[in-house]
């Protein structure tokens, strides 16, 4: 049954009050004693529960074998009741599967999916079904702990083949996004640990430790984007004050490029945690968000905002370089999948073209990455291989009036990512440090 303040439609304070302040309590709370991790989790279990009511009941569809498992792509999956029901989070975990939210259909819809095979994990990965960015390490270390725990009646042989084949199938998903392929050997690292090469502990033991690997990696990623998001404040709050031509008092001017936002970097956003700590620090801001197409991550960046409370303006990739000529900005802010050792990075398609523009109308560049998308063994972004998407996926969205897009004649190209190179790029704001990029 949905909450009598939600199905009033009556504005509930505590739960906003939630996003604006989350990053900031834990880092507070956890930083300051031995038992930073145990006191996180013990915050955890409610900040989750806020995080995963979505606020009113979801009609369940079985599918055919009548267990409720659904394909990532059949018709049919579980689907909100109420359309315009809030979200939470990314991805929910259950005892044995995993409940992802399906950001194709933002903002139009909230359709959650359940996954509980890694091919069905891998699948949502590959489909978009959970979007690019550091999530995507959460999403696949939990997928090898649901691994783990419906392997624990197998023989050890067979687990370990289990395992290793789940954790390929992962690491290959998205191969763009750095952080998911160092939580996925991290996973593999922990299970070669407790087996010592022979699979042979016990099954029960072995499922929860390797739970515990996975709450571990999500729970020092959510350190680690409010750490970012404070850093990163205090980089560019110090910047914009060294600007001697701003009007004092004027909010400060953001352009996002990419969702950098929980739902796709999980219970901490480093974008929506860098722009909270703006206005923790006493700083008025203002976010241009770009519509980030094929794929539209912009209007769910923007619905991000709006649960944050956050002043923002949505305006099409096209429209950045009249942005540029006719508003005053302050800082461009994208989000970086993989930063390779020379600083080139490779993100969102759509962000070499924003960091050109504002590089050459003298806009800061920053790339908002945590530590963990820092790839030290590609050399440059030539060692990096953007691929192709299906040209029907991107025909496949909708408009924001519900409607098909117009259909497109001739040969087209689906490009997901490209390149930034480090010579556009201010600095890197990461969650221990800011790292200078080649226009410093």
């Amino acid at each position: 049954m949905p909450r009598r303040d939600e199905a009033e439609g009556v504005h509930d304070p505590t739960r906003r009050q939630f996003f604006r302040t989350f990053g900031q309590q834990t880092v507070r709370n956890a930083g300051a004693v031995m038992g930073a991790a145990a006191e996180l989790r013990r915050a955890g279990g409610a900040a989750a529960r806020e995080l995963f009511d979505t606020g009113g009941p979801a009609q369940v569809v079985l599918s055919a074998d009548g267990r409720g498992r659904v394909p990532v792509d059949a018709v049919g999956p579980i689907t909100a009741a109420q359309p315009e029901m809030p979200f939470r989070s990314a991805y929910r975990l259950g005892d044995d599967s995993l409940l992802v939210l399906d950001q194709r259909d933002l903002p139009a819809r909230v359709t959650l999916v359940p996954c509980a095979e890694p091919t069905e994990i891998a699948s949502a990965i590959r489909s978009r079904v959970v979007n690019g960015g550091p999530v995507l390490a959460e999403v696949a270390a939990y997928g090898l702990a649901l691994t783990m725990a419906r392997s624990v009646m197998r023989s050890g042989q067979s687990r370990d083949q289990a395992f290793r084949a789940a954790a390929n199938m992962l690491r290959g998903a998205r191969g763009d996004v750095h952080a998911l392929r160092v939580a996925v050997d991290r996973m593999e690292q922990r299970y070669d640990a407790l087996t010592a090469g022979e699979p042979t502990v016990d099954s029960p033991e072995l499922v929860r430790l390797m739970r515990s690997e996975a709450d571990a990696i999500a729970t020092e990623a959510t350190l680690a984007h409010a750490a970012l998001g404070r850093l990163g404040a205090e980089v560019i709050a110090t910047r914009v004050a060294e600007d001697a031509i701003r009007t004092p008092g004027a909010p400060i001017n953001f352009l996002t490029h990419a969702d950098m936002g929980p739902l796709s970097c999980g219970t901490v956003g480093t974008g929506t945690q860098l722009l909270q700590s703006m206005l923790g620090l006493g700083r008025k801001v203002h976010v241009w968000v770009t519509e980030a197409g094929p794929s539209m991550e912009g209007a769910r960046m923007a619905l991000q905002l709006t649960q944050a409370d956050i002043p923002h303006t949505i305006v099409a990739d096209s429209a950045v370089g009249w942005l540029l000529s006719s508003r005053h900005l302050d800082a461009v802010l994208l989000r970086g999948d993989t930063v390779c050792a020379n600083g080139d990075t490779l993100g969102l398609i759509g962000s070499v073209n924003v960091a050109w523009l504002a590089a050459s109308g003298g806009v800061d560049v920053f790339v908002v990455a945590p530590d963990t998308s820092f790839d030290a063994h590609a050399a440059d972004g030539h060692r990096l291989a953007p691929d192709l998407r299906s040209p029907a996926e991107a025909m496949a969205g909708l408009g924001g009036d519900g409607h098909s897009r117009p259909a497109v004649f001739g040969v087209r190209l689906n490009p997901p990512t490209d390149i930034v190179p480090s010579r556009l790029v201010t600095a890197y704001l990461t969650d221990s440090e800011s790292r200078p990029g080649g226009r410093a």
